[in-house]
């Protein structure tokens, strides 16, 4: 040992020249580990390849098999609210390609695409009728304004939300009977 060198800085030996220390040898991997891995493997190839579609395909059965009804609609700010108490907003997607609803006091139709996710809705109408009842007009040109920039859907059952492009909330509906 060097007597210049400080305590506890004594150089490590390594196993060549320690004979009492044995090197420590990687315990093979058989055929049962390899056969293991390539079959977990291929199940999360599976679960994310095969069930994919089947859950964008289910997105779009259920979207047109529901009756929808709206919990609450992006104000401008882009905070949700809740539908007023008085009244009922709607929507019914048709296997036709036709969305057509009850916007809370006047009845709306439009026209609608679905591929996997996207959601187009286009020429949008609605009955004209002035609604009595206080703040159910704003409601209604914010539930359209909403619908008609809808971009993306996902369905988290018993739900529908419905996205802008940019991926903000603009609408929650609930399933139900309109």
């Amino acid at each position: 040992m060097d007597e210049h060198a400080e305590p506890g800085t004594e150089p490590i030996q390594s196993p060549a020249e320690d004979p009492d220390l044995e090197p420590v040898k990687p315990s093979p991997m058989g055929r049962n580990f390899y056969l293991v891995m390539a079959l977990i493997g291929l199940m999360l190839f599976l679960i994310v390849f095969f069930n994919v579609p089947a859950t964008r395909a289910s997105a779009a059965a259920t979207l047109v098999t529901n009756n929808w009804t709206l919990a609450s609609y992006a104000t401008t700010p882009g905070v949700l609210v809740p539908v007023m108490d008085s009244t009922q907003v709607t929507a019914r997607f048709g296997r036709d390609g036709i969305v057509r609803g009850s916007a809370g006091c006047n009845g709306y139709t439009g026209t609608y695409t679905i591929k996997e996710y996207a959601l187009s809705i286009t020429a949008l109408g609605s009955t004209r009728m002035n609604c009595p009842a206080s703040g159910v007009m704003i409601q209604e040109i914010r539930y359209l304004s909403d619908l008609g920039n809808a971009s993306a859907i996902r369905i988290y059952d018993p739900n529908l939300n419905v996205y802008d492009g940019q991926g903000k909330l603009l609408l929650v509906f609930g399933s139900g009977s309109p």
